[in-house]
């Protein structure tokens, strides 16, 4: 029944969402106007009727109520609550009905803030949303429907994917959909800017914050997507450039080359046009990315869908979205004759030219990313696009942006920077000379390699401190990109890991460490057994951490998984996997250590930190200019 419930409110929802889409252009364009003041109780409607649709998809949940196939496949009696809950968006149909709900979120967020926009304006844009609301609700209802029955009923549920069974599942997918969904409203925007026929620099003044707490909580997913593939895999790395990855990374190189678009328009009035398209294209690319994952075009822990039908399904809502908005983008937007008033190395420059070479990044992860999918769906065989490529062509394009980074705080608007030397020949030494130690400071093997990445990261660290004036919310921002990058760096040309064959009492030495085996245990979980191994860490005698890697056997879906064991510090992680079983109390074990590794997330987090600082600025200072005025 609470099913049955659901679904009627899912439909209730998908009523108002056309009502929603409807009503703005029908009062604008036949100037009934006092039909707009319908558009909050439709907007604050939709986002309640599906959230008593998701809750009541999480009752089943909770109740373990095995006669709803969607909870019969992803659950079972023995999971733990928190995993129930995270088991909600943990397979296709439900990860659809909570994208659904965090849209519709957006929506009612900005309704409540409609008052800070013209009329017109954020009416066209609720009705965008509300059409986008529409597209999604119908693609739940007739292809990805979580209330579906199952006869006979089962007696217990399948249980969630063991490889989703980590505390970062119950966050990672939620923030990824509210950054997602999150660029609908800048998409909205551009869309009511292109129907209004006219842009300038208000777009992009009501756009930046918006973008800005998309681009925070994206990061911020992809930042736990990260570290889960580093803690839950097992195979001691991050990232693996693999096309679910990659769906999450087109739209926020994009969203951030629009962030620097929206700077220079807000400011100067410049690029409106490439602030419309950016718009435009990060929300494409987020429905891309939901097509890739979700449509069964690829195996993956990630990819949901099996069903040819959904797949086709998503193929089309993203053609729609993408063949309307840029048919839309084509006949209204003209050419600015106004001529560019700064010159070469003016701060638009430098803005300008972290648009193209974010732009050219995007591209190039597009191209590695779709290419094999076209090739394999032309039947022309199998074909692996693997790190090796993106590492090579994005490896320039990221050395020029850190060197952008560091110049940037000394640049000025249209006007080329005066600046004294000795500003800039400071951090360049320093970092030249870090450049230069780190290439050969940790071992006896010499990584010219190094030099370039770390030389320039650490510029980009340092310059911007010495600049007349420090800008701490962009220092935060390109820094953590700067330290991430610092991470990655010393994690691949550093790291060193060695098989063991270990047993109770033998010893193993890794990077001047002794791993010595003292145990094995057997535990019983709450849908699983176990087996965990106790490993110590020592230093010349001294004991510095303790490992506990395990192996898993979960019964209901007959799967062994590895659990690897992480100490974490600011200098190094220590890393361990344990293996089969040898017989006679010997594993295999898997050691690693792994430099700076955790600079990775340090970094992702300093760029969160300042994005959100930012964001707390702009809205502080938006409000404190209304009360002056």
């Amino acid at each position: 029944m609470i099913g049955e419930l659901g679904l009627l409110s899912l439909l209730a929802a998908t009523s108002l969402a056309l009502l929603l889409g409807c009503v703005p252009f029908i009062a604008l364009h036949g100037r009934r106007l006092p039909l707009l003041c319908w558009l909050p109780s439709l907007s604050y409607g939709i986002t309640l009727f599906i959230a008593l649709t998701l809750l009541a998809l999480g009752w089943c949940f909770v109740t373990d109520d095995f006669s709803v196939l969607y909870v019969a496949q992803h659950n079972n009696s023995q999971l733990p609550l928190f995993y129930k809950i995270a088991a909600i968006w943990g397979g296709h149909e439900g990860s659809m009905l909570f994208l659904l709900f965090v849209l519709s979120v957006w929506s009612s967020v900005l309704t409540v803030f409609r008052r800070h926009y013209p009329l017109r304006f954020v009416a066209r844009a609720l009705g965008v949303m509300g059409w986008l609301l529409v597209i999604l609700s119908l693609f739940i209802l007739f292809f990805s429907n979580p209330f579906e029955r199952l006869f006979p009923t089962l007696a217990e549920g399948r249980d969630l994917n063991p490889m989703l069974q980590d505390l970062a599942l119950i966050f990672h997918p939620p923030l990824l959909y509210l950054g997602y969904s999150g660029f609908a409203i800048s998409f909205a925007f551009a869309m009511a800017t292109l129907l209004e026929g006219s842009y300038g620099q208000n777009t992009a003044h009501y756009s930046r914050p918006w973008v800005l707490a998309s681009w925070c909580l994206l990061t911020a997913g992809i930042l736990l997507g990260a570290w889960w593939a580093y803690s839950e895999l097992g195979w001691g790395g991050w990232w693996f450039w693999d096309p679910v990855e990659n769906a999450s990374l087109l739209p926020w190189l994009t969203a951030s080359a629009l962030l620097h678009v929206l700077a220079i328009s807000a400011r100067r009035g410049l690029y409106h046009q490439w602030g419309i398209l950016l718009s435009l294209v990060t929300f494409q690319l987020c429905l891309l990315g939901t097509f890739i994952v979700r449509s069964g075009v690829l195996t993956s822990v990630h990819a949901f869908a099996v069903d040819a039908a959904r797949g086709e399904a998503l193929l089309a809502l993203f053609g729609t979205v993408t063949l309307i908005s840029l048919t839309l983008f084509a006949l209204r937007v003209r050419g600015n004759p106004r001529r560019a008033d700064f010159n070469v190395f003016s701060l638009e420059t430098l803005l300008l030219a972290a648009l193209v070479l974010l732009g050219i990044a995007a591209i190039t992860v597009l191209i590695g990313t779709l290419y094999p999918l076209i090739f394999s769906a032309l039947g022309l065989g199998t074909l692996s696009v693997g790190a090796p490529y993106f590492n090579q062509t994005l490896t320039p394009f990221v050395l020029l942006m850190l060197l952008l980074m560091g110049w940037a705080p000394f640049a000025h608007w249209q006007q080329s920077p005066k600046t004294d030397y000795w500003r800039l020949m400071v951090p360049a030494l320093l970092a030249l000379s870090g450049g230069l130690l780190s290439s050969g400071l940790l071992s006896q093997t010499w990584h010219p390699g190094m030099i370039p990445g770390v030389a320039l990261a650490l510029w980009a660290l340092s310059a911007p401190l010495f600049a007349p004036q420090i800008r701490w919310r962009s220092w935060l921002i390109h820094g953590g990109v700067a330290v991430s990058l610092l991470g990655m760096l010393f994690a691949a040309y550093y790291s060193v890991e060695q098989g063991s064959r270990l047993s109770p009492g033998r010893q193993a030495t890794l990077a001047g460490y002794q791993f010595t085996y003292h145990e094995t245990e057997l535990l019983v979980g709450p849908n699983y057994t176990s087996e965990r191994a106790l490993i110590t860490v020592s230093h010349e005698g001294q004991p510095i951490a303790t490992l506990r890697p395990e192996r898993r056997h979960y019964s209901v879906r007959e799967m062994l998984m590895i659990e690897p064991a992480i100490v974490s510090g600011p200098l190094a992680d220590f890393y361990a996997v344990l293996g089969d079983s040898l017989g006679r109390g010997e594993y295999s074990v898997r050691l690693y250590h792994k430099p700076l590794v955790s600079w990775i997330w340090g970094g992702t987090l300093m760029m969160v930190f300042g994005g959100l600082l930012a964001l707390w600025h702009r809205t502080r200072g938006s409000h404190e200019s209304k009360e002056v005025k």
